[in-house]
């Protein structure tokens, strides 16, 4: 298929952005854009694994926010504004470089569903053993996660206003975690660990497989995007989303670090647990009802990661690259059920191949580095198509006139945007293969699975591709 010229990528007006808006309902406000964010994004497990390698995890979250956060918020702010249509980054690369580019750069970010659904399934999973005070079979940690998915997926067949209702409630629990296990730190006046030198090490020869890991942690924040035209006035939606959003989001891993830390030897942080963990060495009844909170939270964050992501293959089937029946929606609920049956079943398949490592930690982590490793790379199509679009849609720029956000300095500020956000991209990747992130795994097992990961996810793309070429034809 040949690239569209740059005159007709700009004038086209793709299927998706004429028919979404008639389809899905527009009932998402700022606030409910705010904890969509925040719920994709957070997860107070993080905070447990960058505080099980100790002070250094402070910097590098700090470090991970300003070389790939904000450049990541900045393009995709100004992009999301631009282009205003249900699909997010799908739409972006395909306004900038034609449908192919559109459909690797769609591909790309929405493969890490079926990791994200795993991952949730396994913390969940461990929180349940924790919080029953048990150590389950492999198979019985399986049965709970499937059961994780398919409850999920029921919660997400409701109408978008319901489960979007719990993800806003939850969003006050998740912090609320986070506070509670600083109290817990503090409460034991000393901290456990002494603060070293490696609070202010920003050395990433020593600490660049940490590095990558916070990068995972502030990974999502093009993902609301994918349902633009499911919410108003995008420049002020947008911008209260990632100004309070970032705002909740650094201030609660940041905390939970330091409450870890406090409370907990590092020999002795769980990385999928830590939090709940750290509290129970003041109280094990707050431990308890913590825990209880933090697998709602979860539970939450699965649900805004469902939904969202669900409208990469409602715009795939809109778009005619994937079969048409992807593009349903009931009639009562108005959600795309086909989309989410899709993801529901891809995700207890990732969860059935990876209990082939009998120690859930390991499987943990492969599902974290494959994680950074894919979904970084579609985020270079973001940078890419920010200066493309700078030079080629100059008259929509001045067509939608103050509805569109730009990054300041000109073409200077686009191109430092660009350049810094691709160069730390790279490297977040580069560290993500460097060394396993966890022991139990030797570095020849551990590049054979990610690259396992990587192909898979390229062979799929081919054959969806192909399939969906041939339909268009």
């Amino acid at each position: 298929m040949k690239p569209l010229s740059t005159q007709n990528t700009q004038q086209e007006v793709m299927p998706v952005e004429r028919l979404a808006p008639k389809i899905l309902p527009k009932v998402l406000r700022r606030f409910d854009l705010t904890t969509i964010y925040f719920a994709i994004v957070f997860g107070s497990y993080g905070a447990a694994q960058m505080a099980a390698q100790g002070w250094a995890g402070i910097p590098m979250m700090i470090l991970a926010a300003v070389t790939f956060l904000l450049p990541c918020a900045l393009a995709s702010y100004e992009l999301g504004t631009l282009f205003p249509s249900e699909g997010g980054i799908y739409v972006w690369a395909h306004k900038a470089f034609g449908p192919v580019h559109g459909f690797i750069a769609g591909w790309l970010s929405w493969v890490p569903i079926f990791l994200l659904l795993s991952l949730d399934a396994s913390v969940i999973s461990a929180h349940m053993q924790y919080l029953l005070n048990a150590e389950w079979s492999v198979w019985m940690s399986v049965c709970c996660q499937l059961a994780f998915v398919w409850i999920l997926f029921a919660l997400c067949m409701l109408r978008l206003r319901t489960s979007q209702t719990v993800v806003n409630l939850m969003f006050f629990v998740a912090i609320g975690t986070a506070v509670v296990a600083l109290v817990a730190g503090l409460l034991h006046g000393h901290p456990v660990n002494p603060v070293t030198s490696d609070i202010v090490s920003l050395d990433l020869h020593k600490w660049g497989f940490l590095y990558s890991a916070a990068v995972l942690w502030l990974l999502g924040v093009e993902v609301p995007y994918n349902m633009s035209a499911e919410y108003g006035n995008h420049k002020r939606t947008a911008k209260t989303m990632l100004i309070w959003g970032t705002i909740a989001l650094l201030g609660a891993y940041l905390i939970g670090i330091v409450g870890i830390l406090w409370s907990t030897p590092v020999a002795d942080i769980d990385q999928t647990t830590g939090v709940v963990r750290a509290i129970a060495t003041i109280s094990p009844f707050a431990s308890i009802i913590v825990t209880l909170g933090t697998m709602l939270a979860i539970f939450a964050q699965a649900t805004a990661v469902m939904n969202a992501y669900s409208r990469l293959l409602f715009v795939g089937g809109v778009e005619k690259k994937l079969p048409d029946v992807m593009a349903k929606v009931s009639e009562k609920r108005r959600t795309p059920w086909p989309a989410m049956l899709v993801q529901a079943i891809g995700g207890s398949i990732v969860i059935l191949i990876f209990t082939t490592h009998t120690q859930l930690v390991v499987s943990y982590n492969l599902y974290l580095a494959a994680l950074v490793a894919v979904w970084c790379a579609s985020l270079f199509y973001i940078y890419a198509a920010l200066l493309r679009v700078r030079r080629t849609h100059a008259g929509l720029y001045a067509a939608q006139g103050s509805g569109v956000w730009r990054i300041p300095g000109g073409r200077i500020g686009v191109w430092m945007v660009c350049l810094w956000g691709t160069a730390f991209n790279a490297l977040a990747i580069y560290y993500v293969f460097a060394k396993p992130w966890v022991d139990g795994i030797s570095l020849h097992a551990w590049l054979a699975w990610l690259m396992a990961i990587c192909v898979s996810v390229l062979i799929a793309g081919i054959a969806v591709y192909r399939f969906g070429h041939r339909r268009s034809q």
